[in-house]
This record gives structure tokens, C-alpha cells and sequence, in this order.
């Protein structure tokens, strides 16, 4: 009588526990699931905590103690030897299938890219960038925070990142949750150009929702049995917000996720659609996670030959570089990536480009710098203003291989653009616009030549020239494309002279006054030296 009435308040307080914490993680009721295996075991264990709790003597007369110990032992040791003979040791071959690769050629198949839309800004401006525009809105900030997701995607072809504001506090969330979000901001990828975009109907359904309407928690309880992960914020191309939610199956025992589709959730309704990969909306621009992409590049590099070869022939083996970006191209999004050999020796044999909605791959063996060579050589023109480089993108001008880069400051904020040629990263291109570098590289480039003629012929454009005078406060040098430049910092702008303008530029020194005239780039086209 007394084991039952233990029982009696034991299990109902157990069973509220595990409501509370499946209520919390919201793991998928799915065997597949690491998360739901570890739930079940921690709920079996805590079932036979209170079995002994209320008798263990019938326990140890029935000699059930040790079978029901060993339960949840026979249960992990089963799972782990199913994992051990379908992990990369037995089946490397079928990981590195995971991704298919077609090879081509980078002058002939690389997509071209309008050089006026080039997405220079990284996640990290535009979250700053963000962040500063809604502290310029008194009646948002003070309810509402940008949230930290900044999804980069294509909106009619055009690259930026979005993210839905979230209640700044609990307090603020009770102000304001039957109401709901009434902005989400749109970051210009191209410009920096931040438009708050406000909305006919406010958004009900978000990640900083702290009860059923939270995204996940919403998708689980309606879908309580699929695998997904942390849901991305997207738009549509009319502008309407919604989650999109890649579904997963593992492919081998319990390992290794793939996606099988997609769920979409409208931020606004809550209403929601399940699709195939076949049959999902077009503008949907992120399925395949950043993550995802490099494990399975990386699987295809490692253990093409086997896994010995991996890690005893090495022949043929090689990974992906120590960054990744983005790329918008026909409307899609691209996931860009260098591949380099295992040795570490700061060259890349190629790269890949990888659609994040389809995951169709293209690699281009193209010898080159790697990313992080290309990154110090940029920040190496223009030495003497300390300037941080992002990651860069690659990109084809002359049917050559670029790397772009922004250059950032102490806060953050893009000061210069730097362009640097992939195959020799000693050539480095800066100016403060991503037009002047095109322009210089073309000016660079558009050289004529004939055996019959007696002088060349060069094209005089105009330019609005502006007139220029101060004292140098800072002064450096740096060779571009066999060009030495002079560097000058006048009244906190940064000038540029090229050594042909006068022989006396070497000899300049901090506080000596230059005039001049100087074009938008602020490159000098004529300077007198005092």
C-alpha cells in the first residue's frame, strides 16, 4: 500500500518534469533524433530511480536490479556499435558521395557578375549597420532589438541580409506581444543602405516569442516528428516574412543529417506548408546550412581514395580553406569556398560554388593565393591606416581570378576596397569605391600595342577635379601592379599619388603642405610639392 502511494505522487511529478523539459528543447519524437535518444534514456533512468526509491528490496529478490540497469547500457552500447560500422572508418567512400562535384573551367563556365552589385558588406557591418539605424528610431528602440540572424538572400536578384526585430526584454515582450513585431530590416549588401521595412500585418511568430508562437516550439507541436534545425528568417520577394525550416533524415544508422525538404512558416499567420526539395518556392534561397556544405566538401576531399588514404597515403587529398562567403548569382544564392592541399602551404588549388538551395557544386581548379595570403596583402597596401580586410569574394574580370575585399576600421565601418589578383597577391589594387577599382584595373589592363604603330594612343576621359591643400599627417607607400603609390592622409581623407605625377614624392615628409587637384577617388591628377 505504501509502494503505491510512493508510485502515486512519484510518476505524476515525474511526468510534469518531462512535459516542462520536452516544452523547452522541443526534441523530435523520432528515434533518429540524438536529441529524443537522450530524452528517452534520461526518462528510463529516472523511472528506475524511482522503482528502487520506492522498493528496491523487490528489486533485488526478483533479481531484476542488474537487467534493469543494464537496459539503458545495452540501449547506448547498441546505438554506439551501429554508429561505429556506419561511420566514416567502414563507409568513407559513401561520405564523400555525399556532395556531387562537376568540374569546369574557369575562363569558359564562371558566371559573370554585375561589378555594380558585388556584396561587399559582411555579416558583421550589417549587423552593425543595423544596429546603429534602429538606435536612430527612439519609438523602436526602446521596445524592439534587431535580432543577430542577418540571413543573406537574393530579392530580384539583388543580395541583402534580413533580420526581424525581437522584444528588447521580457518586460517589453509582455508591452507588446499581442500586437506583435511590426518591423524587420533589409541590409543593402552592395550600398550599406538599411531600410526598416514596415509591415501591413505585424509579426506574431518569431524566434523572441517566449511561448507557443516562439517559431520552433510552433513547428514541433505541429510537426512533432520531423527533424529540423534552428529555422532561417527569410523574405519573400514581395517583401513578406516567414521561417523557413529545412527538414532532415540521417542517411546512415543515426549519423549524418540530410535534407529532405522544407517547411514554410508565415511570420505573420502562422500558417505553414511542408515541400519537397523538388517542389519548393524559388525564392526560398537558404536549404543547405553553411555547415552542412563544408562537412560534406570537406568528406569528398578527405576520403575520395578510402579511409587509409586519408590518413596514411594522402594522395589526392585535400580541404576546404578557414572561411567561407557568399555569392548571389541568377538569383540564387552561392556559397563560395577555396580548396587547398593538407599542407598548409598558403595556396589554393581551386575553389568551389555551391548553391545553397539546390547544392548543385562547381569546382574550378584554378591555382591561386589562398584567402588569408589575399586578405594580409590587402591590409599590406594601406599598412600605415591599419585596416582589417573581410573575407573575399572571388570574381573574373579580363578572365582572370580576383579576390574583393572591403577594408574596415577600428569600428568596423568599410573604409576602402581592396582588389587582389589570385594568381599573383602581390598585385593589390585599393580605392574607396568599388567602381575605382574596376576603373584602375581596366586602366591597367587596356594597353595597346602594334608593331606598325609609332606612339600609343591614349584616351583622355574627363573628371570633375577637386582642389586639395593641407598638411600631410600620415604618409606610406605600397606597389601597385609595378606602380609605386604614395599615400596621404589630409585633414583625416586619404589621398593617393602615383610616383609618375613627381620624382619628388619620395622626399614628402609628415607636415608638409601639398596642393593639388584630385578626382572622386581622391587621386591626385596634378600636385605641386612646397
Amino acid at each position: 500500500m505504501k509502494t503505491i502511494k510512493k508510485r502515486l505522487l512519484l510518476y505524476p511529478v515525474l511526468f510534469i518534469i518531462a512535459l516542462v523539459v520536452f516544452y523547452i528543447y522541443t526534441p523530435a519524437l523520432n528515434i533518429q533524433s540524438q536529441e529524443f535518444r537522450f530524452y528517452l534514456i534520461l526518462f528510463t533512468l529516472a523511472v528506475m530511480g524511482i522503482e528502487f526509491l520506492v522498493d528496491g528490496q523487490y528489486f533485488y529478490r526478483k533479481k531484476l536490479k542488474y537487467g534493469a540497469l543494464f537496459l539503458p547500457i545495452i540501449l547506448v552500447i547498441g546505438i554506439a556499435v551501429g554508429n561505429l560500422f556506419n561511420s566514416v572508418i567502414f563507409r568513407s567512400t559513401d561520405y564523400a558521395d555525399l556532395i556531387k562535384v562537376e568540374e569546369k573551367s574557369f575562363q569558359q563556365d564562371f558566371p559573370s557578375m554585375d561589378e555594380s552589385s558585388i556584396p561587399l558588406m559582411d555579416r558583421d557591418t550589417a549587423q552593425r549597420l543595423g544596429d546603429r539605424r534602429i538606435g536612430s528610431i527612439s519609438e523602436l528602440v526602446s521596445q524592439f532589438v534587431p535580432a543577430d540572424s542577418y540571413t543573406q538572400i537574393n530579392i530580384d536578384n539583388d543580395p541583402y541580409r534580413v533580420t526581424p526585430l525581437q522584444y528588447a526584454s521580457f518586460i517589453r515582450w509582455l508591452n507588446n506581444r499581442s500586437e506583435g513585431i511590426p518591423n524587420y530590416l533589409k541590409v543593402d549588401m552592395v550600398t550599406g543602405e538599411v531600410e526598416v521595412e514596415d509591415l501591413e500585418e505585424n509579426i506574431k511568430y518569431s524566434d523572441s516569442e517566449m511561448l507557443n508562437h516562439n517559431v520552433k516550439r510552433h513547428l514541433r507541436f505541429k510537426y512533432p516528428t520531423k527533424l529540423f534545425e534552428d529555422p532561417d528568417f527569410e523574405v519573400d520577394d514581395e517583401g513578406h516574412p516567414y521561417y523557413i525550416a529545412t527538414t532532415y533524415e540521417n542517411v546512415f544508422w543515426f549519423t549524418q543529417l540530410e535534407p529532405t525538404g522544407l517547411i514554410v512558416l508565415d511570420a505573420v499567420t502562422g500558417e505553414t506548408e511542408e515541400y519537397t526539395l523538388e517542389t519548393m518556392p524559388t525564392w526560398v534561397d537558404r536549404v543547405y546550412s553553411a555547415e552542412l556544405i563544408l562537412q560534406q566538401l570537406n568528406y569528398r576531399g578527405q576520403y575520395s581514395g578510402g579511409f587509409f588514404n586519408a590518413y596514411f597515403g594522402k594522395q589526392g587529398v585535400n580541404r576546404t580553406t578557414d572561411g567561407y562567403n557568399y555569392i548571389p548569382m541568377n538569383d540564387d544564392v552561392y556559397l563560395y569556398t577555396g580548396v587547398t592541399s593538407v599542407n598548409n602551404d598558403a595556396s589554393n588549388i581551386g575553389f568551389y560554388l555551391v548553391n545553397t538551395r539546390t547544392k548543385a557544386t562547381e569546382f574550378y581548379p584554378v591555382t591561386s593565393a589562398d584567402e588569408i595570403s589575399a586578405m594580409d596583402s590587402a591590409e599590406g597596401a594601406l599598412q600605415q591606416m591599419r585596416f582589417e580586410s573581410t573575407f573575399p569574394l572571388l570574381i573574373s574580370l579580363n578572365d582572370r581570378p580576383y579576390y574583393i575585399s572591403s577594408l574596415k576600421d577600428d569600428s568596423g565601418l568599410v573604409r576602402s576596397y581592396a582588389l587582389v589578383d589570385a594568381q599573383d597577391y602581390q598585385k593589390v589594387i585599393t580605392s574607396d569605391t568599388v567602381d575605382g577599382l574596376i576603373t584602375q584595373l581596366n586602366g591597367k589592363d587596356s594597353v595597346t600595342d602594334s608593331d606598325n604603330a609609332e606612339e600609343d594612343i591614349v584616351e583622355v576621359v574627363d573628371e570633375n577635379l577637386n582642389e586639395v591643400s593641407g598638411q600631410v599627417e600620415n604618409i606610406s607607400q605600397a606597389v601597385v601592379a609595378g606602380n609605386t603609390i604614395y599615400y596621404f592622409m589630409i585633414d583625416g581623407s586619404i589621398y593617393k599619388a602615383d610616383i609618375t605625377l613627381d620624382d619628388a614624392l619620395p622626399f614628402v615628409e609628415e607636415g608638409q603642405v601639398i596642393e593639388g587637384e584630385a578626382n572622386e577617388d581622391n587621386e591626385f591628377k596634378m600636385i605641386i610639392l612646397d
